[in-house]
């Protein structure tokens, strides 16, 4: 009887032990989870920083062509407002 219970405690024992995590383990799994994220975090931020370069130099040239069209319009009403008021 009590070989029965051994043989049925070692057997369960066995297969629980074959389940474990152990901290060496998730330690592993940790570092590969963050070289990934730190990979792809690097990937995304060189992403981000591409499409913002471009959008900052499509802004620059919108506001020179808006300073030009200001420019336009505006001086010319200047030039009549100073030339009626002398």
């Amino acid at each position: 009887m009590a070989e029965t219970q051994a043989m049925t405690m070692e057997q369960a024992m066995g297969f629980y032990v074959n389940n474990l995590v152990t901290k060496d383990y998730l330690d592993a799994r940790f570092e590969a989870f963050e070289a990934k994220f730190d990979k792809r975090s690097g990937e995304q931020d060189a992403k981000f920083e591409k499409r913002f370069n471009k959008s900052e130099s499509d802004m620059r040239v919108l506001k020179w062509g808006q300073a030009i069209l200001i420019g336009a319009v505006l001086l010319p009403q200047l030039a009549k407002l100073v030339l009626y008021s002398v």
